[in-house]
């Protein structure tokens, strides 16, 4: 009798601390916004951000979601953001551009304080198709250009595109 009161507390507990678990890892994939005293960028929705101290990014994040068939080890999405000290704006957009196969657009514009860049393009990677796109901004307040990059696997494109839009839209400098 008593090994079964011990069970079936055992059991509570199992149940109570894996809801507890459950609810975490899924609150990782919520809609965040991240805000720095740089910059900020909106999270979306099935995205994690991964905690890695000794990434060479600021920011990064990627879907839940993996590829299917001979891409079922990249992720659907991911969107990493780089940041360039005392680096030549020119040079950054040249290699950003160079990482394409294809260009599908390409954009420059200048605001008050900023120079921005917006390139959007496809290449392969061992046979799979990846779309990326590139916003790299300059800010005049500080020596710093900042590089967003978004891949997304191009069969994936269309379901990606809010939160494609939202990461762009969202995306400033302070």
């Amino acid at each position: 009798m008593e090994i079964l009161i011990i069970g079936g507390a055992l059991v509570a507990l199992m149940v109570y601390v894996s809801t507890k678990v459950k609810k975490s890892a899924e609150s990782a994939y919520e809609r965040e916004l991240f805000e720095t005293e740089k910059f900020s960028i909106i999270k979306p929705e099935n995205f994690i951000n991964p905690l890695n101290e000794n990434s060479e990014y600021v920011f990064t994040a990627y879907s839940k979601d993996f590829g299917k068939a001979d891409a079922e080890e990249l992720r659907q999405a991911q969107v990493n953001l780089r940041v360039y000290t005392n680096a030549d704006f020119e040079e950054i957009c040249r290699n950003a551009k160079l990482t394409a196969e294809k260009i599908i657009s390409e954009e420059r514009s200048k605001k008050e304080d900023e120079k921005l860049y917006f390139v959007s393009g496809e290449k392969s990677a061992n046979g799979i198709q990846i779309e990326t796109l590139y916003t790299i901004m300059e800010s005049r307040k500080r020596p710093e250009i900042y590089e967003l990059e978004i891949s997304i696997l191009s069969y994936c494109k269309e379901s990606y595109s809010n939160a494609v839009n939202e990461l762009l839209g969202s995306f400033t400098l302070k």
